[in-house]
C-alpha cells in the first residue's frame, strides 16, 4: 500500500503531535472511514470513542450478560448494544472501538435509484454518478460476500414473497463476512497481507452480539485497522463534551479544541483536551446531533450552526417485528441477516437471527394483538391484548418465557422508502436523570408510524407457515416507533437555510468541521444503511488532497457576530459608539424588572403627589 506516514519520530518511536491534523469523534462507519484515508493521505489523526475496545474473545457469549452487552452508562453498562427510549421513538445504536459495526448484521445493500433523486438533495450534485463507485471501493473494504447459504427462515421468507407476487425480488444478502473454510483461521485474506487474520464463518447467528469466532469484516479488521496500523491514534472509553473554535492565527496551528472526559470512570471523570487543524464529527446520528445542539444552544462555542441541525430526523421507516415458532424449530443458523425481498414497491423484509441463548430481547417484545380498527388507541391495543393474553395464554409464554426462543424465534426487519421524520431538541429528560439530552419532536405533516401494515402482514403469513406467534415491541402497544437506523438531524444543503452541511460535509460557517455518519443521510433509504454512509464518507474523503499536496491551512476568522468571550450576537456591533444599540440592550435586560414595578406605578405616584403637597403646605 502507497501510505503518506505522519508525525514526527525520535529514536524510531512515534511521538504524538500536540496538535492533530484532524480529531474525529466516533469510529463507527463515518470515522473509521475517514480516519484510514486521511492517514493514507499522510494527515496525523486521532480518533476519540466513548465505548471499549472488543474483540472476539472477549465479547459476551450471550446478551444476557447485560453489563457486557448493553450500553448503559448510568447503570455501569458499557457493552456495545445501546438502547434509547425517547418519547417518540425507541432505536438501537452501538458503541465501542468500530462503532456499530461491532453488533450490525454485516448487510449492505445499495439503496434503490429514488434515494439518488431525493428532493431533499436534488440538484446539489449528481447523486448516483459520484457515489457508485465509493459504493464498490467500501464493498471491496468490507468484504463484501454474497451469503452462500440458505436456511429455513429464508425458505419461508421465498414462499412469501412467491404468493406475494414478488418472487423475483428475492435474493441472498451481500455481506461483510469471510466465508473461507469453516474455523480455520487463515492469513489476511483482503489487503495483500496487511490487515489481520481472519476465520471462516461457522454460521453460528451471533453477529449482532459480537462475532467471537473472528469472521465477521468488523471495521476494526479493515478501515480502522489499517489506520491505527500507519499511525492513526484511537483514544477509547472518551466522551466528547465540547468543541470549540480556535479564532485567530495559533501558534500551532490549531483550529479547533475538542474537549472529552473519560467515560468509565466512577465519580470525578478524568478529562482532557486534543488540539486540531480539523474536526470531524462522526458520533452517530445520536450523538452527533445531540453535541452539536448542546455546542450550538448551551455551550455557545459553536452558535452559527444552521437552524436546521436536528431537524428531517428519519427512522429508515422501520419496523422490528417478528415470529416465535410453536414448535421445535432452529432458525438460529446461518448468519445475522440471509436474505432480503421487496414486499411492494417501497417496503423491504428481512429475517434477522440471534444465536442460541441470546434471548434478552424477548424482554422487549409482545403477542401481536390490537392492529387494525381497534389498534388505533392505547387503550384499544391494550384491550385486544389482554383479551388475546386470556383467551391464548400459552402465546404469551411462548414468546415471553418458554426456553430456547433464539432457535424458535425470527426477527424481521421491515425498512421503508417513504417520506416521514421528526426533530431532536436538547432539553431536560428523565431517561437521563433529569439532565439535559435529546428530546424528540414529532413532525405534524410526516409522522413516523407506529404501525407498517406491510410489514405486519408479511409477519402474520410468516406466522401462519411455521405454526407461530407474531409478535412487536413493546413500543408498539404505546404507539410509538422503532428503528435501528436512525438517520438525518445534520442535512447536506446549498446554504446554511436548508442544511447543516455543504456537499462536501463541511459544516456551514465552520471551516475544517465536518459531519461524517448517518446523521447527513437525506431521505429513508429502504436498506441497511451503513454501505451507504461509507460511500458518502469516502466520496466525502476523496476531495481532501494528500497533506504533501493540500494547501496551507488558513487560521479561522473572527466572525463579526461572536464576542470577544464566543458568545453570538445575532448582528455585527454598529459602527461608531453604538450607544443606541447599548441602551436598548440594557433595556431589554431590565423588561423583567420594570415588568414587576409596573403595578406599583399607581401607589407611587400617590406617594409622590402627597409629599409634593405637604412640602407646598409649609
Amino acid at each position: 500500500m502507497n501510505v503518506q506516514l505522519a508525525g514526527s519520530h525520535v529514536n524510531g518511536d512515534a511521538v504524538a503531535p500536540s496538535v492533530y491534523d484532524y480529531v474525529i469523534i466516533g469510529s463507527g462507519f463515518g470515522g473509521s472511514v475517514s480516519a484510514w484515508r486521511l492517514t493514507e493521505k499522510g494527515y496525523s489523526v486521532l480518533v476519540i470513542e466513548r465505548g471499549k475496545r472488543w474483540s472476539a474473545e472477549s465479547f459476551p457469549k450471550t446478551n444476557w450478560n447485560v453489563f457486557d452487552y448493553l450500553w448503559m452508562p448510568a447503570l455501569r453498562c458499557f457493552g456495545p448494544q445501546g438502547l434509547n427510549f425517547f418519547k417518540d421513538i425507541w432505536l438501537l445504536n452501538g458503541s465501542g472501538v468500530g462503532g456499530g459495526s461491532l453488533i450490525y448484521a454485516s448487510t449492505h445493500r445499495i439503496p434503490p435509484r429514488r434515494f439518488f433523486r431525493a428532493g431533499e438533495w436534488a440538484g446539489l450534485a449528481d447523486w448516483e454518478a459520484e457515489l457508485m463507485p465509493h459504493y464498490h471501493t467500501a464493498n471491496r473494504m468490507l468484504g463484501t460476500a454474497d451469503n452462500p447459504c440458505l436456511w429455513p427462515a429464508d425458505h419461508t421468507l421465498k414462499a412469501i414473497a412467491d404468493d406475494l407476487g414478488q418472487g423475483h425480488t428475492f435474493e441472498t444478502t451481500g455481506v461483510g463476512i469471510y466465508f473461507g473454510e469453516r474455523g480455520v483461521t487463515v492469513q489476511d485474506p483482503y489487503f495483500d497481507g496487511d490487515g489481520p487474520t481472519r476465520s471462516g464463518c461457522l454460521h453460528c447467528g451471533g453477529c449482532m452480539v459480537g462475532c467471537r469466532h473472528n469472521a465477521k469484516n468488523t471495521l476494526d479488521k479493515n478501515y480502522l485497522y489499517l489506520a491505527e496500523k500507519y499511525g492513526a491514534e484511537v483514544l477509547p472509553e472518551r466522551n466528547v463534551r465540547n468543541i470549540r473554535p480556535l479564532y485567530g492565527a495559533q501558534a500551532d496551528g490549531a483550529r479547533y479544541e475538542v474537549a472529552y472526559e473519560k467515560i468509565t470512570d466512577w465519580t470525578r471523570k478524568g478529562r482532557g483536551r486534543a488540539r486540531a487543524r480539523n474536526v470531524i464529527v462522526s458520533a452517530g446520528v445520536v450523538g452527533t446531533v445531540e453535541l452539536l445542539l448542546k455546542c450550538r444552544d448551551e455551550d455557545k462555542t459553536l452558535p452559527r450552526l444552521s437552524p436546521m441541525l436536528g431537524e428531517h430526523v428519519r427512522s429508515n421507516s422501520e419496523a422490528l417485528m417478528g415470529v416465535t415458532a410453536r414448535d421445535q424449530h432452529n432458525f438460529a443458523e446461518g448468519v445475522a441477516i440471509s436474505s432480503h425481498f421487496w414486499a411492494d414497491e417501497v417496503t423491504s423484509v428481512e429475517p434477522c437471527r440471534y444465536p442460541p441463548g441470546s434471548g434478552f430481547m424477548r424482554t422487549l417484545i409482545w403477542p401481536l394483538e390490537g392492529y387494525g380498527d381497534e389498534g388505533t388507541t392505547f387503550v384499544g391495543r391494550l384491550w385486544a391484548s389482554l383479551r388475546h393474553l386470556f383467551h391464548r395464554p400459552g402465546d404469551f409464554l411462548h414468546t415471553r418465557l418458554l426456553p430456547r426462543w433464539a432457535e424458535r424465534d425470527t426477527v424481521l426487519l421491515i425498512m421503508q422508502t417513504v417520506e416521514n421524520k421528526m426533530a431532536f431538541r436538547r432539553g431536560r429528560t428523565l431517561t437521563v436523570g433529569g439532565r439535559k439530552g435529546i428530546l424528540t419532536a414529532r413532525d405534524p405533516e410526516d409522522p413516523i408510524p407506529a404501525c407498517v401494515d406491510a410489514g405486519s402482514d408479511v409477519v402474520k403469513r410468516f406466522a401462519e407457515k411455521v405454526d407461530g406467534v407474531p409478535w412487536v415491541g413493546l413500543n408498539d402497544l404505546l404507539g410509538i416507533p422503532n428503528t435501528a437506523h436512525i438517520l438525518g438531524g445534520c442535512a447536506i444543503g446549498a446554504d446554511e437555510h436548508t442544511g447543516v452541511v455543504d456537499v462536501q460535509q463541511q459544516v456551514f460557517n465552520y471551516p475544517g468541521l465536518y459531519v461524517a455518519d448517518g446523521s447527513v443521510v437525506p431521505t429513508n433509504l429502504g436498506v441497511n444503511p451503513s454501505l451507504t454512509i461509507a460511500a458518502m464518507t469516502e466520496r466525502a474523503m476523496s476531495a481532501i488532497p494528500p497533506k504533501s499536496a493540500a494547501p496551507v491551512v488558513e487560521a479561522l476568522p473572527y466572525p463579526h457576530s461572536v464576542t470577544i468571550d464566543g458568545k453570538y450576537v445575532g448582528e455585527p456591533q454598529t459602527n461608531g459608539n453604538g450607544n443606541g444599540q447599548g441602551t436598548a440592550e440594557r433595556l431589554k435586560r431590565l423588561s423583567p424588572l420594570l415588568l414587576l414595578l409596573l403595578p406599583l406605578l399607581p401607589v407611587l405616584l400617590v406617594f409622590f403627589a402627597f409629599v409634593r403637597s405637604s412640602r407646598k403646605g409649609r
